[in-house]
């Protein structure tokens, strides 16, 4: 998964409906790979994204819209 710096992402756990919202604020892998530091909207804190089996990612805007 490859995702660029504005991108917004639903985070949810597989088979969950409840998720959250996320701005990406920087890649730190290689040419946008994981992990990712994340701005979470519901709580305004900057968090560690790393992509599980666990979890699902949706883009749901990139950088470039």
């Amino acid at each position: 998964m490859q995702l660029g710096i504005g991108d917004r992402l639903l985070v949810t756990e597989r088979g969950g409906e409840a998720g959250h919202v996320c701005r990406v604020l920087s890649s730190r892998g290689p040419d946008g790979t994981p992990p990712y530091l994340v701005l979470r909207y519901d709580t305004g804190h900057e968090e560690l994204l790393v992509p599980t089996p666990d979890i699902e990612i949706r883009v749901l805007a990139d950088s470039a819209v």
